[in-house]
């Protein structure tokens, strides 16, 4: 049988890690809710009438009321069976729920810090671009100066001296 997903999930428990009942309900629940289940209950209610229709000492005469214990009984094991895996698979979402919360609360952390980077190199893209542009200036004033022999007339860059910055 086919496995649901949550059981992957790192921050759900299962294995060892269950009680005994919780394995059992989730046993009872597989075995419950599938076709070979069902094929066998209506395989055994029909021999068990079939029989009891056909024999000359019946040991369960029409109502067959043994077989409707045994249904009833059977109804009311599914019953507290189900509500248990139930009540498990509700602890799961819980959890899972839980844990997507947490790990959502990270990632917008992370993605707060990122844009708090990308804005720093932005600035960063700024300086960089008054810089190239001031190595420029010199450097044609360089060869400005190679060309004619004459001393270099290299303009003050933008902005204040100590901080290198340019003016907005």
């Amino acid at each position: 049988m086919k496995r649901a997903l949550w059981h992957q999930h790192p921050h759900v428990r299962t294995g060892s890690d269950l009680t005994f009942g919780e394995r059992a309900a989730d046993r009872l629940k597989a075995a419950f809710g599938s076709w070979t289940f069902l094929i066998a209950l209506n395989a055994v209610i029909g021999a068990w009438i079939i029989l009891n229709s056909i024999s000359r000492r019946p040991f369960d005469p029409f109502p067959f009321i043994l077989l409707n214990l045994g249904l009833s009984w059977l109804a009311a094991q599914q019953g507290g069976a189900l509500q248990i895996a139930a009540n498990r698979g509700d602890r799961i979402a819980s959890e899972v729920a839980l844990t997507t919360q947490r790990s959502a609360a990270e990632l917008v952390g992370m993605n707060q810090r990122q844009l708090a980077i990308l804005e720093h190199l932005d600035g960063l893209d700024a300086a960089v671009s008054d810089l190239a542009e001031t190595v420029r200036t010199v450097m044609a004033a360089t060869r400005e100066q190679a060309r004619t022999g004459a001393a270099p007339r290299v303009p003050r860059p933008r902005g204040d001296d100590k901080t290198g910055k340019g003016q907005s």
